[in-house]
């Protein structure tokens, strides 16, 4: 009987431990399992990323892209590119989109502006100055004094280059897009030297900026889209009633396009470095 009696506790006391075991976390490791997901897991996503930005930072260089003439060097082309772009993104435009009339004889350096904080923008991007709103259609909405300081930087590296081609200023040609354009029309305009020419796509002349000696032999493309929403129209045409009367200004206006370089205005680029380069 006793061993009988023994026998039924223990099967009593086998499903009160399976259900023991069923039972939920306590409150505590509830806790801490919530504070673990809500707090330590964010935190260490946050390390991660400011590690990866800062090694992005740290590798980051100004080097501009050179692409070496193959024959005897002659001519030189410097571009700089725009807001928050890159280099790399135009090596097809002088390589493939358009035929330099002596491309073999051509050196096209394709500069870097620095990554920094730019105030309408909520990260550092490459650009040539602040930029304090958009659309740019005043003095007021970007730093000059910026433009000025990049326009140096511009200054050395085509004094290098002339040193090389034997003090031909007049064979060589720089521009840019958008922030590229307003810098290289204000190293042109104010510089003591008569540069071969200069291509300025959706770009202004500072209205700061004093012209400095007679340019009326300078070569300058300026185009535009009549549809730009970032240096809008109106402000393009501010800048051609100073220079409108110099003989070698080229102006286009590009129907229904925005701020960007087509391929309408690539055939225009060409044929104008066709006319110039000579």
């Amino acid at each position: 009987m006793n061993d009988e009696k023994e026998q039924k506790d223990t099967n009593l006391e086998e499903p009160i431990l399976a259900e023991e075991q069923k039972q939920p976390l306590s409150s505590k490791k509830k806790i801490i399992i919530v504070a673990f997901t809500l707090i330590i897991i964010p935190i260490c996503i946050i390390l991660i990323i400011l590690l990866i930005k800062k090694d992005d930072e740290d590798d980051f260089s100004t080097a501009p892209i050179i692409i070496n003439p193959t024959d005897n060097y002659t001519y030189c082309l410097i571009w700089l590119h725009g807001l928050d772009n890159r280099p790399e993104n135009f090596v097809d435009l002088f390589t493939k989109d358009i035929q330099l009339p002596h491309k073999n004889k051509t050196k096209i350096i394709l500069m870097r502006a620095p990554k920094v904080k730019v105030s309408c923008n909520v990260k550092k991007v490459t650009s040539w100055f602040d930029i304090y709103e958009f659309p740019i259609d005043t003095k007021d909405k970007y730093n000059f004094e910026d433009a000025k300081n990049s326009s140096n930087t511009l200054k050395k590296v085509i004094d290098e280059e002339a040193e090389l081609l034997k003090g031909h200023y007049e064979n060589i040609y720089i521009g840019g897009h958008s922030q590229g354009a307003c810098v290289s029309l204000y190293l042109a305009y104010t510089s003591d030297y008569l540069l071969g020419g200069v291509i300025a796509c959706s770009g202004i002349l500072f209205p700061q900026a004093e012209i400095n000696g007679d340019k009326d032999l300078l070569n300058v493309y300026m185009g535009h889209g009549d549809k730009d929403m970032a240096i809008p129209l109106q402000f393009h045409n501010e800048t051609i009633k100073r220079i409108e009367n110099y003989k070698g200004l080229k102006r286009y206006i590009y129907e229904g396009k925005g701020h960007a370089i087509y391929n309408e205005e690539k055939h225009d680029i060409e044929a104008f470095l066709n006319n110039t380069m000579v």
